[in-house]
């Protein structure tokens, strides 16, 4: 295995590593040893023999790392485009387009909607510019107090390793936990799929226990128990991202991990985040609202994965109403009422998907192709451009108007909605959003 040739960049002064440790930690990134990839993905994990720690609280332990465009292992696939494996590989030059044709919700220079598409990746790399911004985000968030995890170091890989001209690296952050677990194994990974990964569930378990719910694990009503839970400690945690001024956040489960010392919820994945402070005062006010509409949207869709598609009733969701939690986490002063009737009519949008492909979650899973199983699920711009709406009035009354101010108004919004949903689309978003059921 050839050796990777590397700078370091950036190092955190205020983490406080041993040097034995560290250099592991190098060693793995330049592939002097195989990186350890706990599962499919651009992420190698590390269990440190010597805990870490930061010089503001040295009683607090760092136990494992996170090396964040290293390599990649994945699983045997099917398409001679595809990459596949049962062993690590090396980081690469070949393009990760995925995502590419899938339109994300955006909001444009001039303030409007539009929609945009993710910048391709190096296949099992990241950029070295995209490597620091994960490392500054964490950095900004631990000077701030608000829970993540913790930067270490960015590595900048030498010229073997260009991606459409521009230099390749790796981020180095560390965990509080040995745990390689997302809180997606709660929602909608191991929790859900019982038999088949026995850490993931006893991650799972950890979590119930750490957040004191009684009962039967395997119980829907436990596990929604414990994602209300986790859903009202993200509300805070994506209040907290914004107020502290940084924006963008792939905010799905999968991206962000517990800390059982403290009895958090942690950030991760900040690769994609920005500062608000570069951006034009007037739209700043409307990012910190799409991110949480992010999160609403991506913790809703989850419950529909083909793996989630029998574990949750529709009345069991509604009753719990994790959505609610999330208002409840981001808006701590707003009244019960505007919370509920928001979340009320965000399921709406959400309720007549769910049904049909739970109602036809045998044929998902035995017969259907991926096209036609997404064809069945909810328009996700559409719910961008509810939620937006929705959420407007009291964002106009939350302490964010403070530290975004904003001279929008509803009516301003409601033509924004027009101009950028098509006449199929605005006719359905009107009739939810007028609805006085």
């Amino acid at each position: 295995m050839k050796k990777i040739d590397f700078t370091i960049t950036h190092r955190f002064n205020e983490v406080s590593i041993t040097e034995k440790e560290f250099k592991n930690l190098l060693s793995i990134s330049c592939w002097n040893c195989i990186p350890y990839f706990p599962h499919r993905g651009r992420s190698a994990w590390h269990i440190l023999e010597e805990p870490a720690s930061v010089n503001s609280d040295l009683s607090y332990k760092l136990k494992a790392a996170k090396l964040k465009g290293v390599g990649l292992c994945e699983e045997p696939g099917n398409s001679e485009e595809q990459i596949s494996a049962v062993k690590p590989l090396q980081p690469t030059t070949k393009p990760h387009d995925a995502f590419a044709t899938y339109p994300h919700f955006g909001i444009a220079k001039d303030g409007q909607y539009e929609s945009v598409y993710s910048e391709i990746a190096p296949l099992g790399g990241i950029l070295h510019r995209r490597a620091i911004l994960e490392f500054q985000s964490a950095k900004k968030l631990y000077e701030n107090k608000v829970p993540t995890f913790i930067p270490l170091a960015v590595l900048r890989y030498k010229d073997d390793y260009q991606f459409q001209k521009e230099p390749m690296g790796a981020v180095i952050t560390l965990s509080p936990d040995t745990s390689f677990h997302r809180l997606s194994t709660v929602q909608f990974g191991a929790a859900v799929c019982p038999g088949i990964d026995a850490e993931g569930e006893n991650y799972y378990i950890r979590i119930q226990k750490a957040l004191e719910v009684k009962g039967n694990p395997k119980s829907e009503e436990v596990r929604l128990q414990i994602i209300n839970i986790l859903s009202r400690k993200l509300g805070k945690l994506m209040h907290d991202f914004s107020k502290v001024g940084l924006y963008r956040h792939g905010s799905e489960w999968s991206n962000y991990n517990f800390d059982f010392e403290r009895c958090e919820v942690l950030l991760t994945d900040l690769d994609s985040s920005l500062l608000m402070a570069d951006l034009p005062e007037e739209l700043r006010f409307l990012h910190a609202m799409r991110d949480l509409c992010s999160l609403l949207y991506r913790t809703l869709s989850k419950f529909y994965t083909p793996q989630s598609l029998g574990a949750y009733s529709l009345s069991n969701l509604i009753k719990f109403n994790p959505l609610l939690e999330l208002l409840r986490g981001y808006f701590p002063e707003t009244s019960e009422d505007k919370l509920l009737t928001i979340s009320k009519k965000l399921w709406d949008c959400f309720a007549p998907h769910y049904f049909m492909l739970n109602n036809y979650r045998q044929s998902i899973r035995d017969i259907w192709s991926i096209e036609r199983r997404k064809s069945y699920k909810m328009d996700h711009l559409l719910f961008y451009v509810l939620a937006m709406t929705l959420l407007f009035p009291i964002f106009k009354e939350s302490d964010l108007l403070q530290v975004y101010p904003s001279n929008l108004t509803m009516k301003e919004q409601l033509k924004k909605a027009k101009a950028y949903l098509n006449g199929e689309q605005h006719e359905y978003f009107l009739y939810i959003l007028n609805d006085k059921n």
